[in-house]
């Protein structure tokens, strides 16, 4: 099966070793905006909705590369006994919804925690989150889970090593300053972002783009500048407004028949 966006591949689960439906994103998405903490916007389409794979066996539920690598025994055990007291089940539908996409990410916090997986793979998932409910316009829940991220990267700055996955310490910093003005606190905001444009530390930085992103954003919160989410250059904002007025102007399409409530939206909605 394939749509516009997606398609459907099985995988084996690393906890119960079932085959499972998972839906994988097609890569030739465009985004018409990029925001200061690294959130896309795509036309027509919200990737994080599918950016968690669940199997419709046990329920474990994580990111592509966690569900693709192989965990010890133990680890599995400890992984099925907590679902199995969850008592998690999933209904495969090849098109998420946004509650069944924030019910999956929950999910996947959920295994993570379990698992006892590092802080910055958990502040991870929670910022995408945060990025569902921005892009579906709920902003009291995008706050909420903005900040379980920010104490969580902070957290993880303080007592981990790196780097984790692809993560650096760098990037964390210009995370957590991003996460800062995202909140509407410049003075925190600042503080991290000047470590990285500071001269001293500017040597060390190696990724170029991430300089000149703090550097931008550093700018734009001390001038009051910055907005409290999003950092829309120009033309971003045109195609942003033009997709807008199509959308407007298209005729409306017929309601989709009501699709029944997965039973991970049940226990993690």
């Amino acid at each position: 099966m394939s749509t516009e966006f997606t398609f459907v591949v099985e995988k084996s689960c690393p906890i119960c070793g079932k085959s499972t439906r998972v839906v994988k994103v097609k890569s030739r998405l465009v985004a018409t905006q990029v925001d200061n903490d690294y959130c896309c916007h795509y036309r027509d389409f919200d990737p994080y909705l599918y950016h968690i794979w669940v199997c419709e066996h046990c329920g474990f539920a994580a990111d592509e590369k966690v569900f693709l690598t192989a965990l010890p025994m133990s680890r599995r055990e400890l992984m099925g006994n907590a679902l199995v007291e969850k008592n998690v089940h999933f209904d495969f539908h090849e098109e998420r919804d946004v509650p069944d996409g924030i019910a999956a990410v929950k999910l996947a916090i959920f295994c993570a925690e379990v698992l006892k997986a590092p802080l910055a793979r958990r502040a991870g998932i929670t910022l995408r989150l945060a990025w569902i409910y921005r892009l579906s316009g709920n902003r009291e829940k995008e706050k909420v889970y903005l900040e379980k991220a920010l104490n969580l990267y902070i957290r993880s700055l303080e007592t981990e090593r790196y780097p984790i996955d692809t993560l650096t310490d760098s990037m964390v910093m210009y995370l957590i300053g991003a996460l800062y003005a995202d909140l509407g606190v410049r003075d925190k905001a600042v503080l991290y972002l000047s470590r990285l444009v500071d001269e001293k530390n500017r040597r060390n930085l190696t990724d170029e783009k991430l300089y000149r992103d703090a550097r931008r954003l550093w700018q734009a919160v001390r001038e009051g500048t910055a907005e409290t989410v999003g950092g829309t250059e120009p033309e971003a904002k045109a195609e942003q407004e033009q997709a807008a007025k199509e959308k407007a102007a298209a005729p409306a399409k017929k309601a989709a028949p009501a699709k029944k409530k997965s039973g991970f939206s049940r226990w993690f909605s």
